[in-house]
């Protein structure tokens, strides 16, 4: 089974190299943008597989950012656009978004709060120059969005949102996603993710725990029903060659799912 092609789909790659070359400048300063798109044009990178692993490993090694699902989701179609910062909604609560009301808040709301209370603001714009520095290319580079059911909400740069909204700059630089549907679909499900989970099969094979070792293999069911290329990678790279563990695996899992 070749993998879907939507994985390969350059505005995917686009917006994860985008992701990386923020993150990797944020950790390594002294990286420059080329290196990243070096790195990623390197021969010995393997795609999709290797290429979606890496930002896999950094977006949650590094962040604990699952931005990988809605980024290779088949179903959720890219573009490059900006949009009115009043309109986004925060992806997560900021200390400073705190202050404005509870959960995931509005730009517009953020704004209002913050132009009514000027020394606040101006405390608040110190602080964010004092952590973030000035203005830097870093806080240009696009953010990451997901549009669903009329709303916009930040996956990933809601510092940067934050900034815009205290300095007054009305646009800002999205990637921006449209789910189309209910939920994200067959989107590419981590190998280590897939290992990980099977190392919990193994060991209840070895304890000879058939209730714990049935509970893990409907897990590997839930997550592969959404995944085709994870179902590739579950049979090529995840899943063990040793016996007996590999053939009881694969029959619990059954012909059907894979």
């Amino acid at each position: 089974m070749d993998y879907p092609k939507h994985l390969s789909e350059k505005m995917r790659e686009e917006v994860a190299v985008s992701y990386l070359k923020h993150e990797l400048r944020k950790i390594f300063p002294s990286i420059e943008g080329r290196d990243v798109d070096d790195l990623m044009k390197n021969k010995e990178i393997s795609r999709p597989r290797d290429f979606w692993n890496g930002l896999h490993g950094i977006s949650m090694g590094f962040k604990l950012k699952n931005i990988l699902h809605f980024v290779t989701a088949e179903n959720v179609k890219w573009i490059k656009t900006k949009v009115k910062c009043a309109k986004l909604h925060f992806g997560c609560e900021l200390e400073s978004t705190k202050k404005v009301g509870p959960g995931k808040i509005c730009g517009q709301d953020y704004l209002e709060y913050y132009n009514s209370k000027i020394l606040e603001k101006d405390r608040l714009l110190e602080k964010l120059h004092s952590l973030r520095g000035e203005r830097s290319q870093r806080e240009e580079d696009p953010i990451i969005a997901v549009q669903k059911g009329g709303k916009i909400f930040v996956l990933d740069g809601n510092g940067r949102l934050a900034r815009h909204l205290i300095e007054g700059i009305e646009e800002i630089n999205v990637y921006l996603g449209s789910i189309m549907g209910e939920k994200v679909e067959n989107y590419w499900l981590a190998t280590s993710l897939l290992i990980d989970v099977l190392t919990f099969c193994y060991q209840a094979i070895e304890k000879k725990d058939d209730d714990l070792f049935k509970k893990y293999v409907a897990i590997l069911g839930d997550m592969l029903k959404s995944s085709e290329s994870g179902k590739k990678e579950f049979k090529e790279r995840a899943l063990t060659k040793k016996e007996p563990y590999r053939s009881k695996i694969l029959l619990a899992i059954g012909d059907d799912l894979l």
